[in-house]
């Protein structure tokens, strides 16, 4: 019996029901969203810092005047934050801190880059259509809850699932 209530011949039955390599074990969905909330704000903190301190930001009239640079830096370092840390070590400042990681879906294994870079690029995609873009990141994620191997639209794009990391 393992720490989660379950013998590991369940698990490996459970995870050649769902296609999952052996051994792995599926990150519940609260992991996630914590590590996604840490995430956020390593993302936020510097480019909002960068806004106040270059940009010059002092005021909700700056801000909305600077919207659109402010929007581009959030993008940019998102997007550089997510490939560059999945595609190096499979796990982010949030995931390493809730005891999680991406590995591909077929092997267990480490993620390719251009899955890295697909997995970034498609909560981003959602995020950037105008007036239903937020809506639709959420639904990027949310699909989570709904799905047996807990894949989000960005997993299910790059062919990764999120793991409790083992040792």
């Amino acid at each position: 019996m393992n720490s989660f209530g379950q013998s590991d011949i369940d698990r490996e039955a459970l995870n050649q029901e769902l296609g999952l390599p052996p051994g792995v074990v599926l990150a519940p969905i609260w992991r996630r969203l914590l590590a996604q909330a840490i995430d956020q704000l390593v993302i936020l903190a510097p480019v909002l810092l960068i806004a106040v301190i270059v940009v010059g930001v002092r005021s909700p009239d700056d801000l909305k005047t600077n919207a659109f640079s402010i929007n581009v830096a959030v993008l940019a370092v998102a997007f550089l934050y997510e490939f560059g840390m999945i595609s190096m070590w499979g796990r982010t400042v949030g995931k390493i801190a809730l005891g999680t990681q991406v590995v591909r879906v077929d092997s267990g294994g480490a993620v390719l880059p251009s899955s890295a870079a697909i997995r970034a690029l498609v909560p981003l995609a959602a995020g950037v259509v105008p007036g239903v873009g937020y809506v639709l990141s959420i639904v990027v994620y949310a699909r989570t809850i709904y799905d047996k191997r807990r894949q989000g639209w960005h997993d299910k794009g790059a062919g990764t699932i999120v793991v409790l990391r083992q040792g």
